[in-house]
């Protein structure tokens, strides 16, 4: 009998050890208040164009940080937009212009080279035609003198004649196109084209004296806008340039132009998130509230990640509380209407230096409060 009551209590005190088991851990977890609706957010800030203008030269994306140095610049075009365009359009008339005097002088040395070849054979064929008229000078007077003398007949008289009115016809005829082609080089060695020129020339000339005209008048109304709004002030509006640098913490969290944007001050250029203030929003019943207090430590913890992340309350605010949320890059998307905010504020390392990730801004987390347990939540009016 006595046997038989001893290993019945054995059996009770084995029995008794295995329901202890978890008393610690139970106890454990009744010392701790653990809130599972959070999310790792940080500070937002927005950057405004300072100026009027145009985006130019940026140099970031989304989840870069800026390097050091500026992030972007913005050139004033966008005030001075109609002298801007002028100064293009008289850039490009310019070019244009160059071009076609390049092109007008090529045709011009052709031109030159073919009247220089032309004079150069009728010097030659002159040459023989006076030798020609000379000779046909010769045979009219001889024959003539035959003629007297009753050797020759008329009729070679007069052909004698013919022959030296054709060669006489020759030379003038040849120093008269002379006496034209070198008219035509003096003209082209003043600039200036003949008329009865090939049309590829007169053309390139006509364009070159639109092109001028079209100069004077852009250079004309460039002069307008000058004295309507004051030279100086003018060029000081056009030369205005503007910089825009973010601190080393800043991580790119949104860009809202590109290369070529024109902005207005004020406008919106990019926000980005301040990774040295990484904080964990909480939401906390507000019966709870009254056990959370400024400087509170906290293990926070993100979903999907196995280590604790120590922490501290920097900021309670109750359910009726007014909560500018566009200050925060992210926030918990639903709570109950008595839920009140807990802001924790961390410091992990691991976080700080994913920046290709936001520094995890966004994730989700939930949070153990630690002095808040069980009988704190249900017994605290009663125990303070």
């Amino acid at each position: 009998m006595k046997s038989f009551l001893c290993r019945k209590s054995v059996t009770w005190i084995v029995l008794l050890l295995i329901a202890l088991l978890p008393l610690p851990s139970i106890i454990s977890y009744m010392q701790r208040f653990v809130v599972r609706n959070g999310v790792v957010t940080a500070y937002r800030y927005e950057v405004h164009a300072p100026i009027d203008g145009v985006v130019e030269a940026m140099a970031i994306v989304p989840g870069m940080v800026s390097q050091g140095g500026a992030v972007l610049k913005i050139g004033n075009r966008r005030t001075s937009g109609q002298y801007e365009t002028l100064e293009r359009e008289l850039l490009a008339l310019e070019e244009r212009l160059v071009v076609s005097r390049r092109k007008l002088d090529g045709y011009m040395d052709r031109l030159i080279r073919d009247i220089d070849q032309s004079l150069a054979i009728l010097s030659a064929r002159i040459k023989g035609e006076k030798a020609a008229l000379k000779e046909a000078k010769h045979r009219r007077d001889r024959i003539a003198k035959l003629v007297k003398a009753s050797v020759a007949t008329s009729e070679d008289e007069d052909k004698a004649e013919s022959e030296f009115l054709k060669a006489e016809a020759k030379v003038k005829s040849t120093q008269l196109e002379m006496g034209q082609l070198r008219h035509r080089r003096g003209m082209l060695a003043q600039g200036m084209l003949p008329n009865d020129l090939s049309d590829g020339a007169l053309q390139v000339q006509k364009r070159i004296n639109d092109l001028e005209q079209n100069i004077l008048a852009c250079k004309r109304r460039m002069s307008e806008i000058e004295n309507a709004s004051g030279t100086d002030a003018a060029q000081n509006t056009r030369n205005t340039r503007a910089s825009v640098s973010l601190p080393e913490t800043a991580v790119v969290w949104e860009v809202d132009v590109q290369d070529g944007t024109e902005v207005s001050k004020g406008d919106r250029l990019l926000s980005y998130i301040d990774r040295s203030r990484l904080m964990v929003e909480v939401a906390v019943d507000d019966a709870t509230l009254e056990l959370v207090s400024p400087g509170q430590p906290v293990k926070v913890r993100l979903y999907g990640r196995s280590e604790f992340i120590e922490g501290r309350v920097s900021r309670v605010m109750g359910s009726g509380g007014i909560w500018h949320s566009n200050l925060f890059a992210a926030g918990i998307k639903a709570r109950s209407p008595r839920d009140g905010r807990v802001l924790v504020l961390i410091d992990d390392p691991q976080l700080y230096g994913r920046v290709e990730k936001f520094c995890g801004v966004g994730r989700t987390a939930y949070a153990e409060f630690e002095g808040i347990g069980l009988m704190e939540q249900y017994f605290g009016v009663f125990l303070r």
